[in-house]
């Protein structure tokens, strides 16, 4: 009996773990992806932060290492580049030595409002104690109306960029990008991480009770056999204790018819 419901709990546990390792998989690669989102969720949001908040240096220009990020909002240098796309420009040390044709970023105003714009250099003009470039796009038929400080010069563009980019970059640096982008993967990470944690926590305490039940009814078992021994035992002792007055009546009987025959 005791070694068909050893056989059946073998069985059952059997099939449990072929039903337990294709979920363990599943959870993984889940993990796995899980974990991905949130590695790129907080490289976004460290750069976002970074460039938005901190990498904010004197001349107003978020730059990464000495690398700045410009996203471009017209089409006045096509096709050098276009509106959307990301741009990758160096900071000026020495202005003295830009040159003609080299494109560089700066300040100016635009519409009443103080702005970052990049063009092309077409002159170079002495001031005496500094520099004034005039600048224009390529894709403009006139040059710049305000002639450009070398106080004003941010950066010179590298010739790298990424099409497009641009407009991802503006995005994230808005509270809805932030929010869509960032806050809510990491959100999500973490409210999945939760899950997890309770649903390692049931499966703990599942297994602990199966464990204890398990160790109680081996108790049982064991306190079951142990009764049945001791029941065994008792009634062995009866048969003897029995065995033993009958043997010793019966000597008697016969002492007894002995001595009355001798009368």
């Amino acid at each position: 009996m005791k070694k068909q419901q050893d056989e059946r709990i073998n069985e059952n546990a059997a099939d449990e773990a072929a039903v337990v390792k294709p979920e363990k998989k599943g959870r993984r690669i889940a993990n796995t992806v899980v974990n991905i989102i949130l590695v790129i969720a907080i490289v976004i949001a460290a750069v976002c932060t970074y460039v938005s908040f901190i990498s904010t240096s004197g001349n107003g220009v978020p730059s990464i290492f000495g690398v700045e990020l410009l996203s471009i909002q017209t089409d006045s240098m096509y096709p050098v580049f276009s509106a959307g796309d990301l741009i990758f420009a160096k900071r000026v040390k020495d202005t003295s030595a830009l040159q003609v044709n080299d494109i560089i970023t700066y300040w100016t105003v635009i519409e009443g409002e103080r702005a970052l714009n990049t063009h092309r250099i077409i002159g170079i003009w002495d001031g005496g104690d500094h520099l004034i470039f005039t600048t224009q796009g390529d894709n403009n038929t006139i040059e710049d109306d305000m002639p450009v400080h070398e106080a004003e010069v941010v950066g010179q563009y590298t010739g790298k960029r990424i099409k497009g980019a641009g407009k991802v970059f503006d995005f994230l640096q808005t509270s809805t990008g932030f929010l869509i982008v960032v806050v809510v993967p990491v959100g999500l990470f973490f409210i999945y991480h939760l899950i997890q944690f309770f649903r390692v926590m049931f499966e703990y305490q599942s297994v602990k009770n199966r464990l204890m039940y398990e160790q109680e009814r081996e108790a049982a078992e064991a306190a079951g056999e142990e009764d049945e021994k001791k029941k065994e035992r008792e009634k062995l002792e009866a048969e003897i204790r029995a065995q033993i007055l009958a043997e010793m009546k019966n000597k008697e009987g016969n002492g007894t018819s002995d001595g009355g025959t001798g009368e």
